[in-house]
């Protein structure tokens, strides 16, 4: 148990790592570069709002997560929200309970053959069952991403679908778009939107890693800016930066960080691991909270707008349905998730910029929203969320291996090993951390 280990990155992978080898007896230190844990599962408490700055929703499909939760107790905290949602069109609101088939048999937002087309392709998803998993793909799963969602859609059904139903779902989910995702990322999502149950923290999505960091030593503003080794099992010098730099010796490295970054600070990967981590696409993500004056109650809790109608906002997202503590009363928040086109184009802006461009969209929602504007917070992720391209899948899964086996004694975790989700993350730090367990008590680093 007097193995040094380092993990490098405090979202909820690399602090499920760490808390899981603090359970078997181990003492890793943790580095990360920002002033906060959990990274998109973190939140803010700003004046009585409770600001949620990446993720904002824990389905109930996230399993594994989920019994974690419970063993942190955590559980008595997740509040079921509503799950209603609406789709903005040409000025008009069409509102739908999400997985609710009567709700879907009335929706006006989609035509009759639409409808006819969604039912057609719901039935298909079911139909490919462990096809469309996508951590665990089998060679039908590799047919089914030779083409992006977006040629499929348009060549097999109706234009609506693609862009008052795919679009939003990537927008939403992804981050991203149909045309730079796959048939499969489309496929697999949808067989999961059936009916499913929508709950989020009522103190925050940050709960979670606030929970985690109990016990663990956790070093923020500790930008790692290089980790070198003698040897393929190291041992490896880990360079800090940020406020206290140093240079520190570890027997093993969990790295948990986007993997594009983990060539820029691992000198001598292989180089095929080094093309691929490269390679991973991720879309960035503009966040913004904008807490005001008065109560939007009867506004759905997510708003999906059409790129059709809409070139700034994706997603918005009414936080009084997330908890009874997250608002103070007679007050509003909403979370603006701003679209892949606009997140990419204003990324380096000022706050203002961002803001300013957000409002005006907001006022064409829901007219006079900015006159009522108490404060403004803005997020910015450059690595936002994974995406899933044609072809992406087969090239990922001939590098996993490698990537999952470890290389010497460095480990990897995280979305960008599969898909953005906070269960990838989760399940992807545990394995981190049982595969670094159980190699330390088989060889230990002779």
């Amino acid at each position: 148990m007097d193995a040094k280990i380092a993990i490098i990155g405090a979202g909820i992978a690399g602090l499920s790592t760490g808390y899981h080898l603090m359970k078997a007896g181990f003492s890793p230190i943790i580095f990360e570069r920002e002033s906060f844990v959990g990274g998109r599962m973190s939140s803010d408490h700003v004046d009585g709002f409770i600001i949620d700055k990446g993720a904002y929703t824990f389905p109930e499909f996230h399993k594994n997560l989920g019994r974690f939760v419970v063993e942190l107790k955590l559980d008595n905290s997740l509040f079921q929200t509503p799950g209603t949602s609406s789709t903005f069109s040409r000025g008009e609101e069409y509102q739908i309970k999400i997985g609710s088939v009567r709700d879907f048999l009335r929706y006006k937002l989609i035509s009759t053959n639409g409808k006819k087309g969604l039912i057609k392709l719901f039935l298909y998803a079911q139909s490919l069952g462990k096809a469309l998993d996508i951590v665990n793909p089998t060679q039908k799963s590799f047919e089914l991403e030779k083409e992006s969602a977006s040629e499929y859609l348009l060549e097999n059904y109706e234009e609506e679908i693609l862009e008052k139903i795919a679009y939003p779902i990537f927008c939403e989910i992804f981050l991203g778009t149909p045309e730079n995702n796959s048939k499969l990322a489309f496929l697999a999502t949808l067989k999961n939107l059936m009916r499913f149950k929508i709950f989020a923290f009522d103190y925050g999505m940050g709960m979670v890693p606030e929970r985690l960091v109990k016990g663990l030593d956790v070093r923020t503003n500790s930008p790692v800016l290089k980790i070198s080794s003698r040897s393929y099992r190291g041992p490896y010098e880990v360079h800090i930066g940020g406020d206290n730099p140093d240079s520190l010796v570890f027997d093993a490295v969990v790295v948990s960080v986007p993997l594009p970054i983990v060539p820029k600070i691992v000198d001598n990967l292989p180089q095929d691991l080094e093309q691929y981590f490269l390679s991973v696409t991720y879309s960035p993500s503009i966040v913004i909270a904008l807490a005001v004056e008065g109560e939007f109650n009867h506004a759905s809790m997510i708003n999906n707008l059409l790129r059709t109608d809409f070139d700034v906002l994706g997603t918005v997202v009414f936080d009084c349905h997330k908890g009874r503590s997250r608002v103070p009363q007679g007050k509003a928040l909403v979370t603006a998730i701003l679209c892949e086109k606009a997140s990419q184009a204003l990324f380096n802006e000022s706050e203002d910029r961002i803001v300013g461009e957000a409002l005006k969209e907001m006022d064409t929602l829901f007219p006079g929203f900015s006159n009522k504007l108490i404060f403004s917070k803005t997020y910015r992720w450059e690595h936002g969320a994974v995406q899933l391209p044609p072809g992406w899948l087969l090239r990922q899964h001939s590098s996993n291996k490698a990537i999952e086996n470890g290389f010497g004694n460095l480990y990897f975790a995280g979305d960008g090993l599969h898909k953005s989700s906070l269960e990838v993350s989760f399940n992807t730090g545990i394995r981190a951390a049982n595969q670094l367990i159980k190699k330390i008590r088989k060889e230990g680093f002779s």
